[in-house]
């Protein structure tokens, strides 16, 4: 057989073209550390990491850093409370049971609370970084994605702490990314990632809920639109994976009531109407602030942008309505509009945008740098954060032998004498809501508002101590009140145990 020399001129000319892709793929591969994108993937995990490591400061996490002591001590989980004398003996289940294990796990390890930092750091930058890369996914532009992520972010950093909410908010995270990118490694097994995901998060925080709402709206919509569950396709993997999760819920320490726990909870909403985050957005607050600035962005973008799907609609207006009605559903709200909004900023293919390489080296030594700072701080700070505590008042008590009394303090101030005190010193009531029967919620704030009837209160539940905000309307009746004696006074905190006379 002969060869032409149109022929041998077609190979060269195909080894030539191989060889640019291949010359081509290995400069993208060296500009990888150089690139934008890189480097604004590690920007968000920078601030991520910097907003999840802050100092432990939150009444809440203090309750959860207890509950995890008390697990490592006994063996077990709680089922019956020992924190409050008001409600001793009553049925207790501990929703963050997993978080709180590895919050005392973190805190009696060498590591300490500075691990503790260090855990909840890497989760907000993952959680930071996952908005990002699936706002850049969708949108198929940099500075784009870059505004999504930034304005969904603000609202997640206001809402951000040590409270096991965090760990919801990664299972959400991990959940769209199930959904809306099939082609992840996350995505590619929904039947095999939704279980353990959806273990996972059911036994750090009771948002788990929200997750199988966010799941069984996809499901609907898509219904809509004709891609029903139960023929083969990516909405039947959803749905076994679904089913699954919620089998698997049920392998847990306290069973099926750990999976239904979120339903009886918001079925108190007497009980959580005076609680701050169970209340609607406060625009004056940052986290309202935060949340408005999202939801006019998003709102901006949906108006002049690409029109949304029905998916996306049936989707995210259940979460939008609860975003207004308790300021703690604000950052889910936010996550699961990200596609929306995402959707509706999108450019019609990537852009190919230039990129100057040496930029890029030495804006990413500078990160390296940033990332190294952070992470020393967060050994150098002490990790407990405790200045707006009663530590004096406390002092006080220990020092005169008051400790171990039946003693009232505010819900707030509550979750960090456990966490000092506990056994020795149990509290009238703290911030789990979620848990004390409505008499002793009615009785707490009839006391601690200063209500006709709060000296009855007192007598009823035989209370010797009480240790009260100065500047509070309680504090200034128990002075005037013959039956009290004021023991210990500061400029925050004042001190009272009952008359002997």
């Amino acid at each position: 057989m002969t060869t032409t020399i149109s022929e041998v001129t077609a190979a060269v000319d195909e080894v030539v073209a191989s060889s640019a892709t291949n010359a081509e793929s290995a400069q993208s591969t060296r500009q990888g550390f150089g690139s934008f994108t890189w480097l604004f993937t590690a920007g968000f995990a920078i601030g991520g990491f910097k907003v999840g490591s802050a100092r432990l400061h939150d009444n809440s996490f203090f309750v959860h850093l207890t509950t995890g002591k008390w697990m490592l001590e006994h063996g077990a989980v709680p089922r019956v409370d020992y924190y409050s004398f008001a409600a001793a003996g009553e049925s207790f289940v501990a929703q963050s049971w997993l978080a709180s294990l590895v919050y005392g796990a973190l805190d009696q390890s060498p590591v300490g609370g500075q691990g503790i930092r260090v855990l909840m750091g890497a989760i907000a930058a993952i959680i930071a970084v996952s908005t990002f890369r699936l706002a850049l996914r969708i949108t198929l532009d940099r500075k784009r994605a870059i505004l999504v992520a930034l304005a969904a972010f603000g609202v997640i950093a206001a809402m951000f702490s040590a409270r096991p909410l965090g760990f919801g908010l990664l299972g959400l995270c991990a959940v769209i990314w199930i959904v809306e990118a099939p082609t992840s490694a996350i995505g590619k097994r929904p039947e095999l990632a939704i279980p353990i995901v959806m273990w996972l998060w059911g036994n750090v925080h009771g948002s788990m809920a929200l997750g199988y709402l966010y799941l069984a709206l996809y499901l609907l919509a898509r219904a809509f639109d004709g891609s029903v569950a139960w023929r083969p396709g990516r909405e039947r993997q959803l749905a076994i994976g679904t089913l699954l999760s919620v089998l698997a819920m049920l392998a847990n320490p306290y069973g099926p009531k750990l999976l239904f726990f979120p339903l009886e909870l918001i079925g108190r909403g007497e009980a959580l109407k005076d609680v701050v985050e169970w209340m609607s957005p406060n625009f004056h607050t940052a986290a309202g602030i935060a949340f408005g600035v999202f939801f006019a962005f998003a709102f901006i973008v949906i108006a002049r942008g690409n029109r949304p799907s029905r998916t996306d609609v049936i989707v995210t207006l259940p979460f939008i309505l609860l975003s207004f009605w308790a300021v703690r559903n604000t950052a889910i709200a936010a996550l699961v509009m990200v596609p929306m909004v995402s959707r509706s900023f999108s450019v019609d293919q990537r852009r190919n945008e230039t990129q100057d390489l040496r930029v890029g080296r030495i804006a990413g030594v500078a990160i390296l740098a940033l990332c190294t700072v952070f992470f020393a701080l967060t050994f150098t700070q002490q990790p407990y954060d405790t200045q707006t505590y009663s530590r004096k008042a406390f002092g006080f008590l220990e020092t005169n032998g008051l400790l171990g009394q039946k003693m009232l303090t505010t819900d707030a101030n509550a979750g960090w004498v456990l966490a000092k005190y506990f056994p020795r010193q149990q509290v009238f009531m703290d911030d789990r809501f979620d848990m004390f029967p409505e008499a002793v919620i009615t009785d707490y704030a009839t006391i601690s508002r200063a209500r006709p009837g709060w000296d009855a209160r007192l007598d009823h539940y035989e209370i010797q101590v009480v240790v009260w905000p100065t500047s509070n309307a309680l504090t200034q009746v128990l002075a005037l009140d013959k039956r009290w004696d004021r023991a210990y006074r500061d400029v925050e905190w004042t001190v009272f145990t009952r008359s002997a006379t």
